[in-house]
């Protein structure tokens, strides 16, 4: 079983305002399908250098990986 993780973009129109939404995610690529965190994740860390580094990564995946319909 494959157990791959990313950060990702995803994107929802606000059901209320009806506002385009955008907030990073943990997204997972399982054997059997795809999936991501239902809540958007934070930028924190026990460093200041811990948070540098989750924002690099993020800035990176949204790069590789585009943005995903939160559907």
């Amino acid at each position: 079983m494959s157990n791959y993780w990313h950060y990702q973009l995803m994107y929802r129109k606000d059901k209320r305002s009806g506002e385009d939404m955008y907030s990073i995610h943990e997204y997972f690529e399982l054997d059997g399908g795809s999936g991501w965190t239902d809540d958007p994740v934070g930028v924190t860390g026990n460093s200041i250098e811990d948070v540098k580094k989750s924002l690099i990564l993020m800035l990176k995946d949204i790069d590789k990986h585009g943005v995903k319909d939160y559907a």
